[in-house]
């Protein structure tokens, strides 16, 4: 069984998507003289200034660049398919084939979902899937991760558990104990059932509820849609990145176990 690890550089990489998406939209640009906390985002800071991903702003502030844009416009990219797609495979009932977001439409209030999402009989499979499919787990850990708020932006400390934090080893220990898909065979009255057709089952049923929940969520009449308030006097130096909303028909071609979504093929950081 291969054992994940995270490297110093991939830290890097991903802490510093992490800032620059910050930079791009919040937005938010960085005093030359790092004050408080943000003398821990130093460091990264450099690398992407290195990367030409930021610049020096008339010797007083970092500012993200175009290339910068384009990197974040990537990363948004992937993380929406991680949320549209992946999302659905992080609690199923192995033992009965049920899946949680079966049960998304029927639940009204949020904390209820989220007590839906807490009971034992679920298991995370989105690393098994994400083997399956060859990605990389240790992103799509760190994309469930910044879904969940892991790395507040807002906390105090943030800075220093972005990059020096042991967030990454709790990444690293997610993938190592996570159930992978070669796991999931199993011995039946009828037969041994090999685990490539566990997975490949599990990944078609979420599929056909993922492109279900799309469906249902086309035709809803009244679709609240939360507005993006703007409340910082930080300049804008670069476009916003807004990912489009996709119809739903995108989605059926994940009804294939094999198929990987483009912007998922190649490595996010391109050098």
């Amino acid at each position: 069984m291969k054992e994940y690890t995270i490297t110093e550089e991939q830290k890097q990489q991903f802490s510093g998507v992490y800032v620059l998406e910050y930079m791009v939209n919040r937005p938010k640009a960085f005093s030359l003289l790092l004050e408080g906390g943000d003398k821990d985002l130093e460091s990264i800071l450099e690398w992407l200034l290195m990367m030409e991903y930021i610049e020096i702003h008339q010797k007083e502030k970092y500012i993200p660049t175009e290339k910068g844009r384009k990197l974040i416009t990537r990363f948004l990219g992937r993380y929406t398919e991680f949320l549209n797609v992946f999302d659905i495979y992080c609690a199923i009932d192995l033992q009965v084939g049920e899946f949680a977001f079966e049960s998304y439409f029927e639940i009204e209030e949020e904390n209820e979902w989220l007590k839906l999402l807490r009971q034992e009989n679920w298991e995370d499979l989105r690393v098994a899937v994400a083997e399956y499919k060859k990605l990389d787990p240790i992103e799509i850990v760190f994309m469930s991760f910044v879904s969940e708020g892991r790395f507040g932006k807002d906390e105090a400390g943030w800075q220093f558990d972005l990059l020096l934090g042991s967030v990454w080893d709790e990444i690293v220990e997610i993938c190592n104990n996570a159930i992978h898909w070669d796991q999931l065979g199993f011995d039946s009255e009828a037969g041994a059932v090999s685990a490539e057709s566990v997975i490949e089952d599990i990944i078609k049923q979420g599929a056909e509820i993922m492109i279900d929940l799309h469906d249902k969520e086309a035709t809803l009449s009244e679709a609240l849609r939360e507005d993006d308030d703007d409340d910082s006097d930080e300049e804008t130096y670069v476009e916003r990145v807004v990912i489009e909303e996709y119809e739903p028909d995108y989605y059926h071609g994940y009804r294939d176990p094999f198929y990987v979504s483009p912007l998922f093929i190649g490595l996010l950081i391109l050098m």
